[in-house]
């Protein structure tokens, strides 16, 4: 990977419906506050569990927050759902057997991955494209996030033991480019329930990646996953309060390079049963 220039942000379209008129910013404190009462025990349990087993993680992920995410507008990353192959995680063909290796799936401690593609959002004000990733991953303030490790736990291998350099690199860039492709998913998915569905969504890492919430607003949850993966996906959460919408990305990619997505039907319906369980559409 190298260090790629970084581009200017565009502007909105100023024609997108209005983002809905509340704040649009989120901190641990306020996810802490609107999603624990609806998980209740079973979410301070997986919370605890979290601290215990990744207490590299806990201050930087708790210390996030999530504010220029909000903004993003559907024809902001519209662009990067099916873009040239040049600016694509894989070649077409691209085999996981071929480019994974265990060791580098299996890194874990520090931050998720993801964040460090909502990090770009915060300081750019815009979605990154591939080559924005592979240059922000290797600028020095998110090099010791995954890829430094990776290098470092590569060169303490005995050498015996070491794959080829370049095969070692393809699968740092396998983790990286599949976690690029899920930010993408969800990306696309938020803006559009934000600014074409009129539905406030919220967000938080820890909410996503520790208690397996991808949003919510307010008694109602999300969660996304893929029509190819229902049964290996992250399992949804049971409340004690609120209800769990289950939302499938059920519009697979005809292309290569492309992104699964959430029907419009499907969002649509979601937005309405948001709202009525708000007690906003009767």
């Amino acid at each position: 990977m190298t260090l790629l220039a970084v581009r200017p942000r565009r502007r909105h379209d100023a024609s997108s419906p209005a983002t809905p008129a509340e704040s649009r910013e989120v901190s641990w404190e306020t996810a802490e506050a609107e999603v624990m009462p609806l998980l209740g025990e079973v979410g301070r349990a997986m919370l605890a569990k979290w601290r215990r087993d990744r207490p590299a993680a806990v201050v930087p992920l708790q210390g996030f927050v999530h504010r220029r995410i909000f903004e993003v507008r559907p024809g902001e990353v519209e662009p990067f759902l099916n873009p040239p192959m040049k600016d694509w995680p894989f070649r077409p063909g691209t085999r996981k057997e071929d480019w994974r290796i265990k060791a580098v799936d299996d890194m874990t401690g520090g931050e998720p991955l993801v964040l460090s593609m909502h990090r770009f959002v915060e300081a750019h004000g815009r979605v990154p494209s591939w080559p924005d990733v592979c240059g922000w991953m290797m600028e020095p303030e998110i090099l010791p996030t995954f890829v430094r490790p990776a290098w470092d736990m590569y060169n303490a291998l005995p050498e015996g033991d070491r794959p080829a350099r370049p095969r070692w690199q393809m699968a740092i860039m396998w983790r990286i480019g599949n976690a690029y492709l899920s930010f993408l998913r969800e990306m696309d998915f938020l803006s559009r329930m934000i600014h074409v569905h009129g539905t406030p969504l919220r967000t938080h890492i820890v909410v996503d990646s520790v208690l397996k919430v991808d949003f919510w607003c307010g008694a109602s949850a999300v969660c996304l996953y893929l029509p190819n993966t229902f049964r290996e996906r992250k399992a949804s959460p049971t409340l004690v309060g609120g209800r769990v919408h289950e939302v499938c990305l059920s519009e697979k990619p005809k292309a290569w390079n492309a992104v699964a997505r959430a029907s419009s039907a499907d969002l649509s319906r979601l937005a309405d049963a948001i709202r009525r369980e708000a007690g906003f559409l009767r």
